[in-house]
């Protein structure tokens, strides 16, 4: 009867070790975040194309250069080697890799004064009658 009683307090005593250890080594929610750093910087540059200006200055510097660029420009960020901005352009006759070169030049110099990492373009024409 005695081996009986300890060996059930041994085998309960062998469970609650193992629970407290699974309970004690499952990261937390918190901690996930912190090892995303792709979430963190997602919301750090939506913060800093507001505080620049930058869709503004992206709208203002393409009509100087005779485009003619919707006032809104869609932003894909997943990191910095991942940023993706779609812009649509309304009357434009020719598209050709000149126009998109020129195009990714005024937004990649108006990145780097900003202080931003580059972007890739991806440009939408848009008929407009």
């Amino acid at each position: 009867m005695k081996g009986l009683i300890k060996g059930c307090f041994i085998l309960f005593s062998l469970i609650l070790m193992i629970a407290a250890l699974i309970k004690y080594n499952q990261p937390s929610i918190e901690q996930s975040i912190q090892k995303n750093p792709d979430i963190n910087y997602a919301e750090e540059i939506g913060g800093k194309l507001q505080s620049t200006n930058f869709t503004q200055k992206i709208i203002v510097a393409l009509r100087a250069a005779g485009y003619s660029p919707d006032s809104t420009i869609g932003y894909l960020i997943e990191s910095p080697n991942n940023q993706v901005m779609t812009i649509q352009l309304h009357n434009l006759d020719k598209f050709d890799k000149s126009t998109e070169s020129e195009i990714q030049n005024i937004i990649n110099i108006i990145a780097k004064n900003n202080e931003l990492h580059s972007f890739i373009v991806d440009v939408k024409l848009i008929d407009a009658q």
